[in-house]
């Protein structure tokens, strides 16, 4: 059962595709995004590669350490073997200098730590060109 999921979406199947070398992150990631995607995990590049080529997933989530040294050939890898799929980096600090070469080495978006479930859904939303919610916070009293 997906909980908090539009009908129309959940017969969708979106397919995320989660590859970071932090198995924590792998599995709080998963965890975050099952009851609306269908979610596959991997701990290296390589090793997604073949399964990337054949299933071709709407979004690939790579971890920072598993892009490796060179952030453009990582995305370019990705891009070969799924045109479409688009490409998001989870990052450690919105702060970081890391942010904008990933961005112009050809990622889709951001994901920034501490992870939280709004925004890795809201990012992966928005990379799929899903709708988001906006919701406007209101303190009480």
């Amino acid at each position: 059962m997906q909980i908090g999921v539009a009908t129309d979406e959940a017969v969708a199947n979106h397919c995320v595709f989660i590859i970071d070398s932090c198995e924590v992150n792998r599995a709080a990631l998963q965890c975050m995004l099952q009851d609306g995607y269908e979610t596959h995990e991997w701990r290296a590049v390589e090793l997604a590669l073949e399964r990337i080529r054949s299933r071709r997933p709407q979004a690939v989530i790579i971890g920072q350490d598993a892009m490796g040294p060179d952030a453009a050939q990582t995305v370019d890898k990705i891009r070969g073997a799924s045109p479409d799929t688009r490409v998001l980096v989870v990052i450690g600090s919105p702060h970081g200098s890391q942010g904008p070469g990933h961005l112009a080495s050809g990622a889709h978006g951001l994901i920034t730590q501490p992870l939280s479930i709004e925004a890795v859904r809201r990012t992966v939303r928005l990379a799929l060109g899903l709708p988001v919610m906006i919701a406007i916070g209101v303190a009480p009293g």
